[in-house]
């Protein structure tokens, strides 16, 4: 029999970032808690505006709404990346409401900007309630209401289920570091552009925008 205690998830205190940046609230669920795809999406509902996500280690994550900045900047990207994709017409793209979900572990996690081939699209369980496979293109973008060092580790998870292209952009730092499988990520300061390499070829998303 499960105790009363048990069933009580423990809350995290929320850690601040180098910049003071407040990171999102993470509760620690009971390992015995297998939420459904179901009853995840039906938490979120009842819990607009703030986003949730579900860690590998049974974290549920509590993350503030964008302001109007940082969703400005999100979506600065994700038009040029939306502008590229109608033209090369060689995926999908989505924003940060797409929910990713690895079955395996029973993460849940949202990008900010995600682009996946249509190679990838043809693979993903559409009986399943959310994406069922890793985007090869991730981008994430540092906010008020996110952590940098969580950030980071977000991307490096993204990386592990299989994405081949990582842009980890921080407007506060004016930096953006580049994640590539089975390489060290490269920091670059303040670029002016960035390209999508031989993932999304042909893909220049112009940054001027996000530094403002």
């Amino acid at each position: 029999m499960v105790t009363t205690e048990a069933q009580t998830p423990t809350v995290q205190e929320t850690e601040i970032d180098p910049d003071g940046l407040p990171a999102p609230f993470r509760l620690k669920l009971p390992t015995d808690w297998a939420l459904s795809d179901e009853a995840l999406i039906a938490l979120s509902d009842l819990n607009e505006p703030w986003q949730l996500e579900l860690t590998a280690n049974g974290e549920l994550v509590i993350m503030a709404p964008e302001g109007p900045e940082s969703s400005e900047r999100a979506s600065e990207i994700g038009a040029d990346v939306a502008i590229w994709n109608r033209l090369a017409r060689g995926g999908h793209v989505f924003g940060a409401q797409l929910g990713v979900r690895n079955y395996d572990d029973g993460s849940l996690r949202a990008p900010d900007v995600a682009w996946m081939s249509n190679e990838g699209w043809d693979q993903r369980d559409p009986e399943r309630g959310f994406l069922s496979n890793c985007p090869e293109f991730i981008v994430e973008v540092v906010s008020p209401s996110s952590s940098f060092r969580q950030q980071r580790e977000k991307m490096l998870e993204w990386m592990s289920k299989g994405a081949l292209l990582g842009w980890l952009v921080d407007p506060f730092r004016e930096i953006v570091v580049i994640f590539r499988p089975d390489t060290e990520p490269e920091q670059l300061d303040r670029p002016d552009t960035l390209s999508g390499e031989d993932v999304c070829e042909g893909l220049e998303v112009n940054l001027e925008r996000i530094w403002k």
